[in-house]
């Protein structure tokens, strides 16, 4: 086992350096980009910290014919408030604010996003979705978009950064589980559309009826997803379309959050829910049993320290994969380089409770397909 624990460390090792030259090769990009008229969705709930700044990296793309939708619940909604100021400072841009219409059963975000598609449906060839919440760089629409130009890609996509805005283990350890999804994205079976940086072209969004697929919707990306799936498309990976989120947060809300996730895995991706239960089941019962071997090579013989080094060795390692992942995505989004600077050191080493913090969120969403997303509670149902 102690052997099998070492082999699978180099071996993961071995496949950050396999995906830091993936993410190489797609940095420097090659052949023709989709160049169409582009909409671009943003909901927006509630007052997130830097959302002017959010709304303003949005508004000043480089991006020759775009428009910039922005949804909010209500006129009274603080969101709302903050958005109009910036659109008034902006008088020039293309773009409109929009109330959302409420849906049923829908989530919160897939209402506002099936009444933008609504009030904006033929005026766009592209669709492309952002999170309020989410920081993008000058080119990120015109990366996004420009793998559509192939016909079997369904979505592009990027991901979000965590960078912890002020100091606190919680969020460091919410900023290494978030980092870690990021091994998936170049994996076809694996991979998906994210909902907070993704591009669709609007002739997909009406081949999959989007309409439909969102009618009874908790989960955008995800909902997106099967269908895209079920018609043969592929989704696409774009590093460098990876947006900053600036989180604070203690150990309750992590919780919530990382379970909220791995519950909508488990309904929407079953596959890789249970990569995962495989994967961190094989972690946690050697990382138990390298805890019985030092405990007997203290009490019984030093003979025993051997295996508890072998089978201790993936919690060690798994710092210096996070160390390499941070790396990674420090060329991938170069204009957060300080932040990269002040933050890897301090993600890497709280990615040693990742796994820990997988463990419990697999184990909850094994009970349940129930959450609660916003102050309101899902039945979730693929």
């Amino acid at each position: 086992m102690g052997i099998l624990a070492i082999l699978t460390s180099v071996y993961s090792i071995h496949l950050g350096s396999e995906y830091d030259q993936k993410v190489t090769l797609t940095l420097r990009g090659t052949g023709k980009k989709f160049k169409r008229r582009a909409c671009v969705i943003m909901p927006c709930k509630g007052y997130e910290p830097g959302l002017e700044r959010n709304i303003e990296a949005v508004l000043h793309q480089r991006y020759d014919d775009y428009e910039t939708v922005i949804v909010t619940d209500s006129p009274d909604d603080p969101a709302h408030r903050i958005a109009s100021s910036v659109l008034a400072k902006n008088p020039t841009v293309n773009a409109k604010l929009l109330i959302s219409e409420p849906r049923g059963d829908v989530s919160g975000k897939v209402a506002a996003l099936l009444s933008a598609l609504e009030k904006t449906w033929g005026s766009a060839d592209v669709y492309a979705f952002v999170d309020s919440d989410s920081l993008v760089s000058s080119k990120w629409l015109e990366d996004l978009v420009g793998p559509l130009i192939d016909d079997s890609v369904g979505s592009a996509t990027g991901f979000r950064w965590y960078f912890p805005s002020k100091g606190g283990i919680w969020s460091y350890v919410e900023a290494a589980w978030n980092a870690s999804g990021t091994n998936l994205f170049f994996h076809d079976r694996y991979n998906f559309p994210w909902g907070g940086s993704m591009a669709v072209r609007a002739s997909t969004l009406q081949r999959i009826c989007i309409r439909q697929v969102w009618a009874n919707a908790v989960s955008d990306d995800m909902a997106l997803n099967v269908a895209l799936r079920s018609h043969g498309y592929r989704v696409v990976f774009l590093p460098q379309c990876t947006v900053a989120t600036f989180n604070q947060t203690d150990l309750s809300r992590m919780l919530d959050w990382t379970t909220r996730q791995t519950i909508l895995t488990k309904v929407f991706n079953r596959r890789l829910w249970n990569y995962a239960l495989a994967a961190y089941a094989f972690f946690d019962f050697t990382f138990l049993l390298g805890i019985v071997s030092v405990t007997l090579g203290i009490s019984v013989g030093s003979t025993w320290l051997l295996p508890a080094v072998l089978l201790l060795f993936p919690a060690g390692s798994g710092i210096l994969r996070s160390c390499q992942r941070c790396k990674t995505f420090k060329r991938a989004m170069p204009q957060f380089k300080r932040e990269f600077e002040k933050n890897s050191l301090p993600t890497s080493l709280a990615s040693l409770l990742v796994p820990w913090v997988m463990t419990y969120c697999i184990a909850k969403s094994a009970l349940t397909n129930k959450i609660e997303w916003r102050d309101r509670n899902y039945e979730l149902k693929r």
